[in-house]
């Protein structure tokens, strides 16, 4: 018998097998290696809201786990996939940059943003004529290389490609029962295919669809990542993933006309240098109706526990996050509130 079952294997999915790894806990994977939101996903960790120049709820918990957490990770699979690389918001008037310059000046946000501008002149073929605001500590995930290397070099006896049957799911005594899998509980980390599973299909998940474009631009500096109406963040060997945008209604994963012009007139507002576009794809983010995430255990059934719902900001949460899920189910510590499943107990109970 092993200690628990995951099922999914994105961001959230992989943080929680590292906590599972990290106590000498047994686990097993199942996921499909095809593509997910995280695979898509820019990878940027930014504990700033930037439209609204605001910091993101409980920041320097989140971030100081994050960039522990991942460097950890990184030694592990001796595989660069971190990178402190500056983001730089390209401001569009004198409002904004008054704008920043009282954000500066906020207690929680003062220890993220450079309060000296920099110069639109510094990088080539941006249009930046009011000049940049720095944020301090961000950087990228290489979500991708992150979690091959993970799965080749750290779980390869530990992960089943497949897509989970949750009608095949059998309880017992001693726990779950799956396929010939015996184990003492499962996590599921499934993002959006969450509102397929009927054990928590009464979570709130609404989903946002993301389309993203990868270009090449060879006189584009790599330096840093750029924010204007949208982002515009280094993956090496000069290509750039520019994205993202935000629909609630479209829940297919096509990349569509409307996106891709969408995109595209965005990109064309800050850049001023030829580039090839390479990729166009879709996915759907795991949003929360009330934009926090998913963590917890079912209403009636002990076995069963989640992990999701973390959007936009998984490269930046689920180190975290995970922490606090394992040390819940384990140590049985409270889950803070504002994740705790439970707020939404009521919805389970009235269907």
């Amino acid at each position: 018998m092993i200690d628990t079952l995951i099922v999914g294997f994105g961001i959230a999915g992989l943080n929680y097998a590292e906590q599972l790894r990290r106590h000498d806990r047994s686990f097993v994977v199942l996921a499909p290696r095809e593509e997910s939101a995280s695979n898509l996903a820019a990878g940027i960790i930014n504990p700033t809201v930037l439209k609204r120049f605001n910091s993101v709820w409980k920041s320097d918990e989140f971030l100081n786990y994050a960039f522990r957490h991942y460097s950890e990770i990184q030694d592990l699979v001796q595989t660069k996939i971190i990178h402190r690389t500056p983001i730089l918001r390209i401001l569009n008037n004198k409002r904004e940059q008054n704008e920043w310059v009282f954000g500066c000046s906020k207690p929680f946000l003062k220890n993220y943003l450079n309060n000296k501008l920099i110069s639109g002149d510094k990088y080539n073929g941006i249009k930046a004529p009011f000049n940049y605001g720095e944020v301090k500590k961000s950087a990228k995930v290489d979500n991708i290389t992150l979690i091959s290397s993970y799965q080749k070099k750290i779980i390869p006896n530990q992960y089943i490609d497949c897509r989970i049957d949750h009608t095949k799911l059998e309880f017992n005594p001693e726990g779950i029962l799956y396929k010939g899998i015996q184990a003492k509980k499962i996590v599921f980390c499934e993002g959006f295919q969450s509102v397929k599973n009927p054990f928590f299909n009464y979570l709130p998940l609404v989903g946002s669809k993301g389309e993203m474009l990868i270009i090449k631009c060879n006189l584009l500096t790599e330096e840093v990542i750029f924010k204007g109406p949208i982002f515009l963040s280094p993956i090496g060997e000069n290509k750039f993933w520019v994205g993202a945008t935000f629909d609630r209604e479209d829940k297919t994963t096509f990349a569509t006309k409307k996106g891709n012009e969408w995109l595209l007139s965005k990109l064309d507002k800050i850049l001023n240098l030829p580039y090839q576009i390479l990729e166009h794809k879709a996915q759907i983010r795991a949003t929360v109706i009330d934009r926090r995430p998913l963590l917890g255990i079912h209403p009636l059934n002990n076995k069963l526990f989640i992990l999701n719902g973390m959007g936009t900001r998984g490269v930046l949460m689920a180190p975290l996050l995970s922490k606090w899920l394992y040390e819940y189910i384990e140590y049985k510590f409270k889950l803070p509130e504002a994740t705790d499943i439970k707020r939404f107990e009521n919805n389970y109970f009235r269907n």
